[in-house]
């Protein structure tokens, strides 16, 4: 009787410029978790709100990123609003300035 094991496949990195895949390289190889998480969530609002809160946390008693993965993360951010739609705040005034 053979025992068929299925592993789940880690998500492929989304298809970045040059001058982006090393920041996401990089994210991947330090912390694995967090690189597979971005690849998930890629092309979603939902990203752009997971790395403000991974970015910035507000939870305190953390150790926090080295300098290199927080401006990678950063330039991930900062690509990836540039591909989604922008989200309304919900308020018509702030859309009507």
């Amino acid at each position: 009787m053979a025992i068929n094991i299925v592993t789940p496949k880690a998500p492929m990195a989304p298809a970045l410029p040059p001058g982006i895949a090393p920041a996401f390289a990089l994210v991947q190889e330090k912390f694995p978790k967090v690189g597979e998480k971005i690849a998930k969530m890629w092309g979603s609002v939902v990203l752009q709100e997971y790395l403000s809160k991974t970015i910035f946390d507000e939870r305190g008693g953390r150790q926090g990123f080295p300098m290199p993965v927080v401006s990678a993360l950063m330039l991930l951010h900062e690509y990836h609003s540039t591909l989604i739609p922008e989200v309304s705040s919900g308020d018509t005034w702030d859309e009507a300035k």
